[in-house]
């Protein structure tokens, strides 16, 4: 679930804006709620650009979040390899990526492998993931959860 909202632009020519988006974190099993990220200058601009009574005002800034330990910082670097090696092996089967049930809007979260990798990199780079829009119609069928992954590099390791 994302929302986003800006009140004024800047001179880098992107219009920044607040940005709600899940984040989920494969090591942990648990979804981040990440704010105040500026969106690509491609995007549609803001209805509410310059409006006093813009909604995103009355919300509270998200804290900070804390740096990774280095024991968080080195699950994060294997679940990118895992990535690449999930993707190697997987997407010449079909399947496009990962979902997971969000559980702070009971709704499936779709990620390409390609969205995977770029959120572990900005989480290993200590910035906040690229803000991403789900594709319009997901197919559903082309993706698996993680732990499919993980079980599919196992079957073609005993093998």
């Amino acid at each position: 679930m994302t929302y986003n909202s800006s009140a004024q632009g800047d001179s880098g020519g992107h219009r920044p804006g607040v940005r709600f988006a899940c984040l989920w974190l494969p090591f942990t099993g648990h979804t981040l709620r990440v704010a105040c990220v500026n969106f690509d200058s491609m995007m549609p601009p803001d209805p509410f650009a310059g409006d006093p009574n813009d909604p995103a005002s009355f919300l509270e800034a998200d804290e900070p979040l804390p740096p990774l330990s280095d024991e968080e910082r080195e699950r994060v670097r294997e679940d990118l390899e895992l990535v690449g090696e999930f993707r190697r092996a997987l997407e010449p089967r079909g399947v496009l990526g990962v979902f997971f049930m969000c559980e702070d809007c009971d709704e499936q979260h779709y990620y390409d492998w390609d969205i995977m990798a770029a959120n572990m990199r900005a989480t290993l780079a200590g910035e906040l993931s690229p803000v991403h829009e789900p594709s319009a119609r997901p197919d559903p069928s082309a993706y698996v959860p993680w732990d499919y992954c993980l079980g599919f590099l196992d079957g073609m390791e005993a093998r």
